[in-house]
This record gives structure tokens, sequence and C-alpha cells, in this order.
């Protein structure tokens, strides 16, 4: 089987899930390949479809308890945290973080960006009249932040770093370390063999009819990372007190300290 070469996108694939490599007895290399939810002529009922996918996998496989747990190590003395979600998507998960930290009596102030417009499209009509829906919602590139240095409490970005190459991976956590107070949590994917074969499970089952992420599912489990790959990045991209963790079944949290150290009362 010829492996996948990292960090390379030689143009959208558009197969079906059959297309990609069998199961690997060992990791390949990042994949290249461009997902379809990526591109920004993308039909905006299908992108919603795949969206609400991600909603569920978020929910269900990890996404939500992780980043949940990194926010509330991090905001342990604090009853107001601001958050920058970067890849908004949809932005169900920011507020869905709005509500359960709600319950823990903290209240998140939440600004979600994203670079594709359909997405923060959907984004903005995603949260009328719901609790915890009050974020701010900006179109900018994760590599090149509107905000000033240390605007936030947390910078976050969830299933977002595994659509970048290794440099523009860099470049990203960089931008979020820049504009983040006290930390930076990354949730994404961690590329394992048996999560692979889950997707492609997934792909032939339950995303049967929904092309977006019958594709992009399995492709998005080979562009994830290993724990020392992600720990890597973050350490290229010079941020401080970087630990990975990983969340059942196969989700990886990268957790490091923005420039003001650890939230807490000054």
């Amino acid at each position: 089987m010829p492996q996948p070469e990292i960090d390379r996108i030689d143009g959208a694939a558009t197969g079906p899930p059959t297309d990609l490599p069998r199961l690997p007895l060992r990791l390949p290399r990042r994949a290249r390949g461009e997902e379809l939810i990526d591109r920004p002529d993308v039909d905006i009922q299908a992108l919603e479809r795949s969206m609400a996918a991600v909603t569920r996998v978020n929910e269900r496989l990890g996404g939500v308890r992780s980043v949940l747990s990194g926010l509330r190590s991090a905001a342990k003395e604090v009853k107001v945290v601001s958050l920058l979600d970067v890849g908004v998507g949809n932005g169900d998960l920011p507020r869905k973080l709005a509500r359960e930290l709600a319950g823990d009596g903290l209240i998140l102030r939440w600004t979600g960006v994203d670079v594709h417009p359909v997405a923060l499209g959907l984004a903005r009509r995603g949260g009328d009249g719901e609790e915890g829906a009050d974020g701010a919602l900006v179109r900018a590139d994760a590599l090149r932040l509107p905000f000033a240095d240390r605007s936030f409490d947390v910078a976050a970005a969830t299933l977002t770093l595994h659509h970048l190459g290794g440099d523009t991976c860099v470049e990203a956590l960089r931008e979020m370390g820049r504009v983040s107070r006290h930390g930076v949590l990354v949730s994404d994917l961690e590329r394992h063999p048996l999560h692979y074969l889950g997707a492609r499970f997934l792909a032939a089952t339950l995303w049967r009819s929904d092309p977006l992420t019958r594709h992009d599912g399995p492709l998005s489990v080979l562009r994830g990372f290993t724990r020392r790959e992600l720990a890597a990045l973050a350490h290229r991209a010079g941020l401080d007190g970087v630990r990975v963790r990983r969340f059942f079944p196969f989700r990886l949290l990268l957790e490091a300290r923005g420039r003001g150290g650890a939230i807490g009362p000054a």
C-alpha cells in the first residue's frame, strides 16, 4: 500500500471511502488530501448535515468532554471565562460548553472564528434563542487572528487542527498562544488503525447517505495526530507547559500555557 505523504494537498479527493487506504497494520504518516467540507463552494445543505454529524461525534466520542475538562481545570478560581473558539463551525460546541459550565456556576463568554463563509452563516443562524448562544462570530483565518495579544483567557480549537498541514499547524498554535492570556486547548483526532477502521465502518453504515461525512470522516482520521506529534507541534510553536492527554476512545487534548500562566486571581 503506498504511504500517504505528510502535509501535502494535491487536489480534492472526490471518491467514496473505498478509494482510501485499507486498514494499515502500522500507522502511515499524516495523510494528504483535501476534505470536501473545506471547499468554499460546498453545498450549504450538505455542509449542514456534515456539521451535524461532527456535533454528534463531539458529544459522544470525547470532544465535549475533553474541552470541558481543560476549561474546568483552567478556570478553577474564576467565575467568568473568555474563550476564543478557532474553527467554530456551526457554533454548536461553544454553546454546549456554555450550558455545561453554567451548571458549575461559571459564565463562558465566547467568540468564534472561522474562515469558511458558509460555516459561519450556519453558526450565525444556529443560536437564535438558545441559552449560552450569546457568542460573537468573526470571519478570520486561524493563521492571522484579528485580535490583540492576550485578548482571551483561553484559545481553543476542536477538530480544526487536522485540516492544516504541519507548518500551518504550528502557525495556528503560535497565534492561539499569542491571543490567549492563560491557556491553549486543542481537541483533535488520534490517528490510530482501530480509529480508522471505526471511521470506515461508520462511512459504510451511519454516514452512508451523507456524502461529505462519508468521505471526510475516514480521511480526517488519517489527517489526525499521535500524542507525540501533537506535542511536538506545540513545542515548535513556542508554547509552554505542553501536555497531551487521551480521552476515550480516540480523542487527544493538547493543553499548554498561554503567556499569562494559569487562570486565577492576579
